[in-house]
């Protein structure tokens, strides 16, 4: 009997092992196209073992008692053939084999056929009733031979060789003596409720006299267990639980951001919003239109393919056509610039998603969008920030943090507050939960939370932050308006398009510079807010906008750098921000226009764990005052009745060589506990007036070079 590796993971989560197939250069180096454990090329056919317990010793154990329309207790569920094809065709039907052609572009085609009886496992006969997958493959071998549906044999369930190794090619021919490729187990009624599971390497056994190569097992009570089971399959072909992201993470896994992340991936699972890969995956993968020229590609205005991966402040910039993310492939990642070499590099991904109704994947939706309390996906750009993760051969393409993605959304990043009490949750199901309040007041662009993540609060007043202590954003209250619509599983609003939020740029909510990391755990620092960790917030003049959507649902958009003139009202917030020496609009690093408000503030979103300074009106800092750096040689300019505010102990550095002009009417308030610092030879040009009592009172104040 072979070892069995087993790792078991609940409700989101789970490890993984072998398989096949690939399109690497080399066969000596690692390359995650590869895949880890299996390839996710060519085809592999799975077994599906169907099982139930029969709690003949403590009936008031079993977790289902009555089954349900889905499941008829005794019986296989309704939904065993939309499980998986037996056999593959252009077309796939079934909503698993369907679900990896699309998302691999047709690159990965997983098959599949069950044990054609239900395995009833008798809880007298079991030592205990957590070897998931072991009783079920003890019941199986009482029929004495193999016979499934489709009546294949152990010959179709091997097509790959077992012990392919991360990130090397797989050996696409079966194994000699024969092994299953994989084997899963799916129970009606065990300790695996629905929505948890778990796969590893190895084999439970022998089963009809032959091993598997990996094996997975998973709680269906209610319906197909689509999110776990995809989740929990897509560890083999990405990684450990270190590539939990788009939903599936969980707190106890160390992520690049304080807050588990929501948004979509082929590692999403309960907490996603979309159902899909996203196009970090597909580039992992190497999942990619053939013939394709670039491992990130995008079109002209004229249609003609281009490298759809950017770096605009190197000169990618101009008119850009992204055709449906599902169908054609297309998507662009823009680098964020000035981000220091022993810092972890982040890029912005771009997706048009067309949605079901246009491009009829079943999977691109929001979750739970068929409730009526949920504003369904509308066609538009999708937006995430890619956080590290870039590696892709070579040794350690298997290492970082979880939740490496973090959705960008169309409604803006904001300070957040619990109202204090608890009521019924409504949409989806009901159930209890915390209101949070969100005023327009409180938006904060560069260290805000968003919809889509489940932001921490003191709630036990202790000054320390735990993911214990994270608050699912159900229900809120936004400028009085009370919404029920479950915003961390998605909504039209969170959809960038040509006829709504159309634009994503240095004075917009949300912003295009880079965002701050923390790579956290449930309630530690993994780096102490220390390098790799991004601290700082780098303004870089990069702009997004969608110009058009054409009748084929292709978006034109519109990139630039250079564009640093702030036309709306703006209230900025990190542990450090960094204006570097632009050369945008009129020559200047960033202009604020006439009659709008530029505020310097402190973030209401925490950016540490631990409370930073004294307490303050009853309540901890969880981020410490703001710094604001203009950098040598920027040249900052406030247009006529423009106004610049430094609150709540905020600090702006004017660095050597840089400039800040205040034009007519102009006005600088500058908060008691806040300064404005002058280093060497930087200027502050404005009226006398403007700055004397401000100087006096030592609000403005000079530093030797």
């Amino acid at each position: 009997m072979r070892s069995v590796f087993f790792l078991l993971t609940l409700l989101l989560l789970a490890p993984v092992f072998p398989q096949v197939g690939t399109p690497s250069d080399s066969l000596n180096i690692p390359d995650s196209e590869n895949g880890w454990y299996l390839s996710p090329h060519g085809t592999i056919r799975i077994l599906v073992i169907f099982a139930e317990i029969d709690y003949d010793k403590n009936p008031k154990d079993d977790p289902q008692p009555k089954a349900t329309a889905n499941w008829p207790k005794g019986e296989l569920p309704i939904w065993k053939d939309d499980l998986f094809d037996p056999f593959p065709s252009e077309q796939p039907k079934a909503q698993v084999t369907r679900y990896y052609h699309e998302m691999s572009l047709g690159q990965f085609t997983v098959l599949g056929d069950y044990v054609d009886q239900l395995m009833i496992i008798r809880e007298s006969e079991q030592r205990n009733l957590r070897n998931w997958s072991g009783m079920a493959w003890e019941e199986a071998n009482k029929m004495g031979m193999l016979q499934t549906a489709h009546n294949l044999s152990i010959e179709d369930f091997d097509m790959w060789t077992d012990g392919g190794r991360p990130g090397m090619p797989k050996l696409n021919v079966p194994d000699d003596p024969h092994s299953y490729d994989h084997v899963m187990v799916i129970l009606r009624n065990s300790s695996l409720t629905h929505g948890q599971g778990s796969t590893d390497a190895g084999s439970a056994g022998l089963l009809f006299g032959y091993p598997s190569d990996t094996q997975s097992r998973f709680g269906a009570m209610n319906s197909l267990p689509f999110a776990i089971l995809k989740h929990e399959f897509n560890h083999l072909l990405l990684g450990g639980n270190n590539f939990h992201s788009g939903g599936g993470n969980a707190p106890t896994f160390t992520g690049y951001f304080i807050p588990v992340q929501g948004g979509w991936s082929l590692m999403g699972a309960a907490n996603s919003s979309l159902l899909t890969a996203s196009a970090w995956d597909r580039d992992r993968l190497g999942w990619r239109p053939e013939g394709s020229r670039f491992h990130i590609r995008a079109s002209d205005r004229n249609d003609a393919e281009v490298n759809g991966d950017l770096d605009p402040l190197a000169g990618d910039t101009g008119i850009y056509v992204i055709r449906d993310f599902i169908t054609s492939g297309d998507a662009i990642r823009i680098r964020m610039p000035f981000l220091e070499a022993d810092e972890y590099p982040q890029w912005l991904w771009l997706e048009n998603h067309q949605t079901k109704s246009n491009n009829g994947c079943q999977m691109d939706v929001f979750h739970y969008e068929e409730m009526d309390c949920v504003k369904p996906a509308v066609p538009g750009i999708y937006a995430q920030m890619q956080v590290d993760k870039e590696k892709k051969t070579g040794s350690g393409i298997y290492g970082g943090h979880a939740d490496y993605l973090r959705p960008v959304l169309a409604n803006g990043n904001f300070d957040q507050r619990l109202r204090g009490d608890t009521i019924t949750f409504k949409c989806l199901w009901p159930g209890p939960t915390e209101p949070y309040v969100v005023k327009r007041a409180w938006a904060n662009p560069l260290s805000g939370t968003q919809d889509q993540e489940f932001p921490l609060f003191d709630k036990n007043g202790d000054g320390k932050l735990t993911r214990k202590e994270a608050n699912a954003p159900r229900v809120g209250i936004h400028d009085g308006k009370m919404v029920d619509d479950a915003a961390y599983l998605g909504s039209s609003r969170q959809v960038f398009t040509p006829q709504g939020n159309r634009r994503i740029g240095m004075g917009t909510n949300p912003s295009s510079a880079n965002m701050l990391s923390l790579a956290t755990n449930m309630s530690m620092e993994q780096n102490r807010g220390k390098k790799p960790d991004n601290r700082t917030v780098y303004l870089n003049g990069i702009s997004v906008e969608l110009l058009e959507q054409r009748s084929d649902g292709a978006i034109v958009l519109h990139i630039r750098s250079g564009d640093t003139r702030l036309t709306e009202d703006v209230r900025w917030c990190a542990d450090s921000i960094v204006l570097p020496g632009l050369k945008g609009y009129k020559g200047t690093a960033l202009t604020l226009a006439t009659r709008k408000t530029l505020k310097v503030d402190r973030s209401g979103t925490p950016t540490r764990m631990a409370q930073q300074g004294e307490k303050e009106d009853g309540t901890f800092w969880f981020s410490p005052p703001t710094q604001f750096t203009v950098a040598a040689d920027a040249r900052m300019v406030l247009e006529p009745k423009a106004k610049l505010q430094l609150l709540n102990n905020s600090v702006m550095h004017l660095m050597p060589g840089s400039e800040l002009v205040l034009g007519r009417k102009a006005k600088l308030d500058v908060q008691a506990g806040s300064q404005l610092v002058l280093h060497g030879d930087a200027s502050l040009q404005a009226k006398p007036c403007v700055l004397r009592k401000l100087r006096k009172n030592g609000r403005i104040v000079n530093v030797p070079e």
